[in-house]
């Protein structure tokens, strides 16, 4: 009896260890199809946006993003994140997850998710930037920059 036991949780085990490597291994392949793609779209956006003007960060918004977004809450926004001056240095781009579902039940599509370490003028930050496939392209979805430089 407690041999059965004891199989019946080494199976067990053996199959969490099993998910778990088949989860790691499809990330993997999942960030490597996006290397060659998403991490030069993201290189180019994340500078042309850096320079805190509205019409270039609009440029880069996917259409829902862009038909959330008063044109005075862009302005605000952009404002608000221009206290981080001139972009110095981007750091290592860091596949955070890709998702093939709706987002916020508003956007459907294929969706990849980075988070990269910038060094600015006035401080660092760290970005997190969500992209949606456009066609053959990218377009971004989301664009978040956490910094305490930004409380000053």
């Amino acid at each position: 009896m407690f041999k059965k036991i004891l199989k019946g949780l080494g199976f067990t085990l053996l199959v969490i260890i099993g998910l778990f490597t088949f989860a790691l291994a499809w990330t993997s392949y999942k960030a490597a199809s996006y290397e060659e793609t998403a991490i030069p779209y993201m290189d180019k956006a994340i500078k042309d946006i850096s320079t805190w003007q509205v019409d270039t960060v609009r440029s880069y918004l996917v259409v829902s993003t862009n038909d959330r977004v008063s044109e005075s809450d862009l302005q605000a926004l952009v404002k608000g994140l221009s206290k981080m001056g001139r972009l110095i240095e981007i750091g290592e781009f860091q596949f955070m997850n890709v998702s093939s579902t709706a987002m916020a039940g508003e956007a459907s599509g294929s969706f990849v998710t980075y988070r990269v370490p910038a060094k600015y003028e006035n401080g660092d930050g760290l970005i997190t930037i969500t992209l949606q496939e456009v066609d053959d392209s990218f377009q971004v979805y989301s664009f978040n920059l956490n910094s305490l430089a930004l409380l000053k």
